[in-house]
């Protein structure tokens, strides 16, 4: 039989790490210090790290740091050598969002394990070759069961899964939706959750908890490695009750006795949950939680006539309820409780009782707490793992040569073949438009691929690209880039999407031959740090915030201030803009003149249209023309100065 699939714990403190230990994790991850995408959770100090790797391999259970958010350039040393010392103190692996450090972390690090987070959004089995030094990926919760099994049959990756916790409406959790709001990076482990708020009156984005314990046959016969439990900023009882869940169900498995433990899901529900969906790897169609965004614990009924309530699980006198009216949630302690008359302490699944508290008719009711917790016994731990010896490696990072543009060039992307036609005739160098759009063919653009794709969608991208036989694409699904530069007359831009944050990220591109757009989330002066200047700058247009694969109805949404964030439809993802488009106008000239070797590839995303007088007023600005202030309004400047933490 082969190796037991591993169950993979969050960890935000000691507590939760002893609570994921004594119920029969295989492994936690949490982070150290500030280069994790839980920035917000306790997580431990270096200094703290041999104590811990120490406790969890003499209970058999592996240690991966996580340092899975984008790194700027004056960054580089300090993250590797966190790595370095975190390697030393005898970690097992770590998780990266940058594909770009894999090959050469493994180099430096060869015992150490190299998981892909997540966040790096690999959408397809194209991405395999890229991943050169990764050990491990972590799929989107986005994936079907049948992507998954084609992933692990293709690849010789490992894969891990996502199980159970808080899902992302963004794709994969790449968002720009905390950033552009309130400068907080989701990229940078700071996210603010803007999902987790009203637009149009609802709460439109906010999504239930991902549950599978129900589902743990048919994901382990898919044939993955892992599964992973997410909440790192949740309480130890819920790491506790989580990794207790999925420990019986997978050993229940393999004991060929299969069985979800009920009384420990119920418990974990009441502990935290805002209604649990199986997700996209099952089909499912409804993953959001509309009505709010807050714990809802267990679904006890809804209130009758005189405050009566027929119940769908036990309830005593001490429990916590909330109650959900039309004007919002109320919270109350059970004092007292009647049944047929008469007081009780206590009462069971089916029967009716009467609730001495505020609530009419119609209201809902959940438990969210119990007056009594059950304790649990510590499982048998796993057998003792081995700390390797090793001493701090000094890292000499990758050399990056000093990269000139190779000329000023105008890309642009614009949504309908008129606007190519309007872009090319104000002088853009290269228009891109969709692939996919039903008129491509018979527009005068270069293709535009998108980001998200499926194997199925590559292979029709790539067929309709040839067809064409262009000399530039966009490319916004990184995984195709070997495929597609067949020439040296063909020119590959990477889309903004691929996040490239630094000078590693752009040599890895440099090496397929391609020019990225780099993240807007870097701001001027981190912009002209980088030592390949050969890269372009998103410079005008309305950033996306989020691509899902959750599909909205409405064409704009509109937050509590009054925002508007419109919605448009990109192939097979819908995708969320930002209310107010990027304009640096003027500014683009600080990015030629700044320093010695200038920046001056600049981006357009002409969402709105214009594209001939937009294009025209940035051409009049490198021409040594100012844009009037009258022009400039309802733009924003987005990162270019402040930047992102």
């Amino acid at each position: 039989m082969p190796e037991k699939v591993e169950i993979l714990s969050p960890v935000g403190d000691r507590k939760s790490l002893k609570a994921a230990v004594e119920n029969g994790a295989d492994a936690v991850y949490f982070g150290v210090g500030n280069f994790n995408a839980r920035r917000r959770a306790e997580n431990f100090t270096i200094e703290e790290l041999r104590d811990v790797v120490e406790y969890a391999h003499n209970n058999g259970v592996k240690i991966y740091n996580t340092f899975n958010i984008l790194i700027k350039n004056r960054e580089l040393r300090e993250f590797f050598d966190t790595v370095s010392d975190a390697y030393a103190r005898g970690i097992d692996g770590i998780i990266i969002q940058h594909i770009s450090f894999a090959r050469f972390l493994k180099d430096t690090f060869p015992d150490l394990r190299v998981h892909i987070s997540t966040q790096a959004a690999i959408t397809n089995t194209y991405y395999a070759d890229l991943l050169s030094g990764a050990d491990r990926v972590t799929l989107p919760r986005e994936f079907s069961l049948a992507q998954v099994r084609d992933f692990v049959e293709k690849t010789e990756l490992d894969a891990e899964v996502f199980v159970h916790g808080a899902l992302c409406f963004s794709y994969s959790g790449q968002c720009l939706f905390s950033s552009f709001l309130g400068g907080r990076s989701g990229n940078r482990g700071l996210c603010a959750q803007p999902c987790r708020k009203k637009y149009n009156h609802s709460y439109l984005l906010s999504t239930k908890d991902l549950c599978l314990a129900g589902r743990i046959p048919e994901i382990i016969t898919a044939g993955v490695t892992s599964l992973k439990i997410e909440g790192r900023l949740r309480s130890p009882r819920y790491t506790a009750l989580a990794t207790r869940v999925y420990r019986l169900a997978v050993d229940s498995y393999y004991a060929e006795d299969f069985r979800v433990p009920e009384k420990e899901l119920k418990e974990l529900a009441l502990e935290f949950n805002r209604e649990f969906t199986e997700g996209c790897m099952f089909g499912a169609t409804e993953i959001t939680a509309c009505d709010s965004p807050k714990n809802r614990g267990l679904f006890l009924g809804v209130i009758g006539e005189d405050t009566t309530l027929t119940l769908h699980e036990t309830l005593s006198v001490g429990d916590g309820i909330g109650i959900w009216t039309k004007a919002g949630i109320d919270g109350a302690v059970i004092k007292k409780l009647e049944k047929d008359g008469t007081p009780v302490s206590s009462a069971n699944t089916g029967e009716t009782v009467k609730l001495f508290i505020r609530a009419i008719t119609g209201d809902r009711i959940y438990k969210t707490s119990s007056r009594e917790k059950t304790h649990y016994a510590p499982v048998k731990p796993n057998p003792k793992i081995s700390t390797l010896i090793r001493s701090k490696r000094r890292i000499i990072n990758p050399i990056i040569e000093e990269t000139e543009s190779d000329g000023m060039e105008i890309l642009a992307k614009v949504y309908s073949k008129e606007e190519a036609r309007d872009a090319l005739k104000a002088g853009a160098n290269a228009v891109f438009y969709s692939v996919f759009a039903h008129d491509f063919p018979e527009s005068n653009a270069s293709p535009y691929i998108p980001q998200i794709l499926s194997d199925s969608d590559v292979a029709d991208a790539i067929s309709k690209v040839n067809a064409k036989d262009p000399n530039a694409i966009l490319l916004g699904n990184i995984g195709l880039i070997s495929k597609l530069l067949q020439s040296e007359a063909r020119t590959v831009y990477l889309d903004y999407s691929a996040n490239v944050f630094n000078d590693i990220d752009v040599a890895f591109i440099k090496k397929y031959g391609a020019i990225p757009i780099v993240s807007p989330e870097l701001n001027l002066s981190e912009l002209l740090e980088f030592k390949n200047k050969n890269f372009a700058v998103f410079v005008h247009g309305r950033p996306v915030l989020m691509t899902t694969k959750y599909p909205l109805k409405d064409s704009a949404l509109k937050d509590e201030k009054g925002f508007a964030f419109p919605v448009r439809n990109e192939f097979n993802c819908t995708q969320i803009l930002n209310s107010v488009p990027i304009g640096l106008f003027n500014d683009i000239t600080k990015l030629c003149d700044s320093c010695d070797i200038g920046i001056n590839k600049f981006f357009f995303d002409l969402t709105d249209g214009n594209a001939e007088r937009i294009i025209g007023l940035y051409k009049d600005v490198l021409n040594g023309k100012t844009v009037k202030k009258s022009q400039r309004r309802k733009h924003t400047r987005g990162h270019f100065n402040r930047g992102v933490e």
